[in-house]
């Protein structure tokens, strides 16, 4: 496979970082060097499948480039591109991850640190033995940063199963869901952070800290472990240390009324129908901020998540905008599981992104060393160390596997690049 080598001048005003950035080279649209992703873009709309959709590429030097296709609705006039708003649901998690990290690196944290040292509520862990006598023991071992971050921790997700999941349901434990509707007989969803914590602790984990791999609110808790660590809410210290050093200003827990004509809309596939079922006119998205989601709660733009990519790739920095140091995107990239637990048998995770490890990559995708995430309604982000490159497909649809788009959207992406 290719790898593009060598700084344009085009190239040079992309790496300036922040503000400095140019416009006209970001904006840059190009069918030319991606023919299978144009395809793959291109037919999803065609087959009217999808309203619209966006691809971003950061490719070794050269700007950050950008396929667009269709419109914001099915009967909408306004062209999906790099500044539409898309709710990137799980692909927070990413940045919760490098957030927690960023405070690590700081000193106010560290990787192995019992979470009841900066959430004190977590200090009697229990296990549950059996979810219908509720019959629990003395957890062994203490939950840590370390587990948050890897969905290790021993939670569990309201969107999963068993019990302990339907139990998060009945106490209101929905972060990513925005919902406002209580269960029959349940509690109020937490809108808040520090109601979150309260009634996780008081409910017991699902298996022992460090034994598996369970996807889980952790990254919703670890939006509380930066708020006590840092002294500042979540929302702001995302907003100050990532934020605003690159230029993310699309970026947020809620989308304004004055970006509203930008937000696209969710269309949800049900025996054989689509249906617009999340719209600017009725978004949950749009109406507060409601608990900032750090396990699936922001809304992004193509061209706002290509700049936490290219600083991702840049290990730490865009231009002169240094985030973190080398070490930190190293070590959010790196394998943070403890021996002997996998993610999906044959691979990794690190800070909010599933790693390809040796042995684990699949002819024509991405290569050992890749990682990324996708989000609840189709978009997925990925980076490609060893080739320079980081890919990002925005679109909104669910549920998030009725179309096979993250097998495809990889598949004409290494297609386009082996033929450069």
């Amino acid at each position: 496979m290719a790898v593009v080598s060598g700084l344009d001048r085009r190239g040079l005003l992309a790496g300036l970082g922040g503000l400095a950035l140019a416009p006209a080279a970001w904006a840059r649209t190009t069918a030319t060097d991606y023919p299978a992703l144009k395809a793959f873009i291109d037919g999803y709309v065609a087959s009217r499948k999808l309203p619209g959709g966006v691809v971003a590429i950061k490719r070794g030097d050269r700007p950050v480039e950008f396929l667009s296709a269709g419109t914001l609705a099915f009967d909408a006039q306004t062209p999906a591109g790099p500044d539409s708003l898309h709710r990137i649901y799980s692909m927070t998690k990413p940045i919760t991850g490098l957030a927690t990290l960023k405070l690590i690196e700081d000193g106010k944290l560290r990787l192995d640190q019992p979470v009841s040292e900066i959430l004190p509520e977590f200090r009697e862990q229990r296990i549950l033995v059996n979810g219908e006598t509720w019959e629990t023991r003395p957890a062994a071992k203490a939950m840590t940063i370390r587990h948050l971050l890897t969905h290790s921790a021993g939670l569990s997700y309201s969107i999963g199963s068993g019990p302990l999941a339907r139990r998060y349901i009945k106490d209101g434990i929905v972060p990513g869901s925005r919902s406002r509707v209580a269960e029959a007989g349940g509690l109020e969803p937490v809108r808040d952070l520090e109601t979150l914590g309260r009634r996780l602790a008081a409910l017991p984990l699902d298996f022992e800290p460090g034994t598996k791999w369970q996807y889980s609110v952790s990254f919703d808790l670890l939006g509380l472990v930066v708020q006590r660590a840092s002294g500042r809410s979540f929302h702001d210290y995302l907003r100050t240390n990532i934020f605003e050093p690159l230029g993310m200003r699309d970026t947020d827990f809620v989308v304004p009324k004055n970006k509203l004509n930008r937000l696209s809309t969710v269309v949800t596939l049900a025996n054989g129908q689509l249906t617009a079922t999340d719209t600017p006119a009725n978004s949950p998205f749009a109406r507060d901020r409601d608990i900032p989601s750090g396990g699936g709660g922001l809304v992004s733009t193509a061209r706002d998540y290509s700049r936490f990519v290219s600083m991702l790739l840049n290990e730490g920095a865009l231009g002169r905008v240094r985030v973190v140091k080398p070490e930190t995107v190293r070590t959010l990239r790196s394998n943070l599981l403890e021996p002997g637990v996998t993610f999906r048998g044959r691979n990794g995770y690190g800070a909010g992104v599933s790693l390809v490890l040796p042995g684990g990559a699949q002819p024509g995708m991405e290569p050992a060393g890749s990682y990324g995430w996708f989000g609840a309604a189709g978009s997925q982000m990925w980076v490609d160390p060893a080739n320079r490159t980081g890919v990002i497909l925005m679109v909104q649809f669910q549920p998030f596997n009725a179309y096979p788009v993250q097998q495809e959207v990889k598949a004409a992406a290494y297609k386009d690049l082996a033929a450069v």
